[in-house]
């Protein structure tokens, strides 16, 4: 096959797979050829199609239109070369001898029957069967996941072992990385707009709330009589949240003037009336280090991992043969 079919391969199945994802037909043409090599990895080839098909479940087409192709490529070669290790690490295992039970085999499978199909098998069969997959090329498949996991074990997790002094050392260097997150334990009354309750204005069922609440009379029932939305029959209670990540900012602002116990006037949003309290607020501090131990641990291992299988699979592609065919820019 020659350079310049290749190109012509690729060239054609970037224009069809762009769209595809965008929800339209690609164009009818007898002379465009859909599919093609993207790579040989020693005697083994991968097709465009079959990195096509794993870009396909990436969430990539959530972007705007005009960043699509961009995305589109940067998913296709993180997903080629996440292929090509496969291959290299499935090779590896092949060539130390690895071989799996076939125990293990269905033992896998009955977990992800069980937790995916509610255990029964026959539903596992029909979604197969719907996207034209045989068992018996989906079974190799899980097999393949087994042995990728046993050797990345073998290579990659048996090598972790952070000393005491490197999990110190990492806290002292990253401690503005542990840390408790802000929260503010929020109650609120949501007051409809008034077509929706009786005729009453949002203002002048705040000012009976506010009155209410000056006489004595508990957030919480008045939320339960006043409010409607899913909250009110806890009292109006939110738990503990951050705000800026719940609240759209003119609440933000309003229980950022309260201390613990205030409740602030009536904020009204889109025609809807937002009586907030604070109840408690607890600001973010560094964690101790004993506190911050398990989770430097965690990040420390999760470097080190990705640093060690970066390394293994440099080597292995150093010992292969590899052959990437890139998409040309598609005019």
């Amino acid at each position: 096959m020659s350079k310049s079919h290749v190109k012509h391969i690729c060239a054609c199945t970037m224009l069809a797979a762009v769209a595809v994802a965008q929800g339209l037909p690609a164009k009818k043409n007898p002379a465009v050829l859909l599919d093609g090599v993207a790579a040989y990895v020693n005697t083994e080839m991968i097709t465009i199609a079959e990195v096509m098909s794993e870009v396909r479940r990436s969430p990539w087409a959530e972007v705007s239109p005009e960043m699509r192709e961009k995305r589109l490529r940067e998913l296709y070669t993180a997903t080629l070369n996440a292929l090509i290790d496969r291959k290299l690490i499935l090779a590896a295992a092949k060539n130390s001898k690895m071989e799996l039970q076939s125990w293990a085999v269905d033992n896998r499978i009955r977990e992800i029957v069980a937790n995916n199909f509610d255990g029964n098998q026959t539903k596992l069969h029909d979604l197969l069967a719907e996207r034209k997959i045989a068992y018996e090329d989906w079974r190799k498949g899980i097999e393949e996941d087994l042995m990728i996991t046993a050797m990345r074990y073998q290579q990659v997790e048996k090598r972790i072992s952070p000393t005491p002094t490197e999990v110190r050392e990492e806290y002292e260097a990253n401690k503005g990385r542990y840390q408790t997150e802000t929260a503010v334990a929020v109650s609120m009354i949501i007051l409809d707009p008034p077509e929706q309750d009786g005729g009453l204005s949002v203002e002048e069922r705040a000012v009976k709330i506010s009155a209410a609440l000056k006489e004595g009379t508990s957030f919480a029932s008045l939320a339960k009589t006043f409010s409607n939305d899913a909250k009110a029959a806890q009292g109006g209670s939110w738990g503990k949240v951050n705000p800026e990540d719940v609240f759209r900012a003119e609440i933000v602002e309003a229980l950022a003037r309260l201390t613990p116990g205030e409740v602030a006037p009536v904020v009204i949003l889109d025609g809807y009336g937002y009586i907030v309290r604070k109840d408690e607020q607890q600001d973010s501090r560094l964690l101790t280090f004993e506190e911050a131990a398990p989770y430097v641990e965690s990040h420390l291992r999760m470097r080190l991992a990705e640093q060690i299988y970066k390394d293994w699979t440099d080597r292995l592609r150093a010992e292969a043969y590899i052959k990437v065919f890139e998409l040309p820019t598609v005019n």
